[in-house]
């Protein structure tokens, strides 16, 4: 079981930058495999409560941190409901390369729709990138934190 655990994390760290592969989720299934192997003894139920918030947090941040992004870079509402609406249809419809373009394509083009200024326009979809690279730090940091504390539960 510890080397299934092991796996799964290993491939959530992978997946945390990989948009094919499920990080923070993978991770977690690790954690909680790792639990039930050691009766909840090396890694708590408190910690995969705390966990699985975190990777709840993560699934909502793919959808929206790229319409933060645009709104920080001073999209229009256009703008900032084209990234959303990008990040949404490109991660259920494009699939993988579709979680990256998606939010980039829909700020671009809900910017378009409301401003005919190119700069703005491309400031916009810029923005939507700039949130979804933030997204994935952060998704990044929560499935490392998953492996540290599979780490330090393995010499519990």
């Amino acid at each position: 079981m510890v080397i299934l655990a092991a796996a799964l994390i290993l491939l959530g760290i992978a997946g945390a930058v990989l948009p094919f592969l499920p990080g923070p989720p993978l991770a977690l299934a690790g954690l909680i495999i790792y639990g039930v192997a050691t009766d909840f003894r090396a890694v708590s139920v408190t910690a995969i409560v705390v966990f699985s918030l975190f990777t709840i947090l993560t699934l909502i941040l793919d959808v929206v941190a790229p319409a933060l992004g645009a709104k920080g870079y001073k999209a229009s509402r256009a703008g900032v409901i084209g990234a959303f609406a990008g990040a949404v249809f490109g991660m259920f419809v494009l699939g993988p390369l579709g979680v990256i373009l998606g939010p980039f394509f829909g700020g671009f083009i809900g910017e378009m729709m409301s401003n005919a200024n190119a700069h703005r326009v491309w400031r916009a979809a810029w923005g939507a990138f700039v949130g979804f690279l933030l997204g994935t730090v952060v998704r990044l940091g929560i499935t490392l934190a998953m492996a540290g504390y599979f780490v330090l539960a393995l010499f519990r």
